[in-house]
């Protein structure tokens, strides 16, 4: 495990910056636990230039570099709706009528599959 070390530099927040590690996930991609820097007063994570490159690396290959959309939730009848960007579905290879399971992961996550 690394040492937790102060850092000579802040956070944005103004709070002291301190050497530790993290688990990394992104876009549902487990890259295990790296080095980064966490803030003592706000919790804020920073991962090193390093990690960013692997973490952009295997986005790139695997095909969802720049696939991430902010969309806005509609109303349809009682029920909410969340539209599909295009690129997504075509990556996803959702077409229309699929059949979709839904299920939230925890309070701010949502996660879906789609049903062979």
């Amino acid at each position: 495990m690394v040492k937790e070390k102060i850092l000579p530099y802040k956070c944005r927040c103004g709070g002291k910056l301190k050497k530790s590690q993290t688990q990394v996930e992104f876009f549902g991609i487990d890259f295990g636990i790296k080095e980064c820097e966490v803030c003592t007063a706000c919790g804020s994570e920073y991962l090193g230039d390093e990690v960013m490159e692997e973490i952009e690396q295997e986005i790139k290959k695997r095909g969802i570099f720049g696939l991430e959309r902010r969309v806005q939730v509609t109303k349809s009848g009682n029920s909410l709706v969340i539209r599909i960007p295009p690129e997504i579905a075509k990556f996803s290879g959702i077409q229309y009528k699929d059949q979709i399971r839904i299920y939230p992961i925890e309070k701010s996550r949502i996660e879906m599959d789609i049903i062979q």
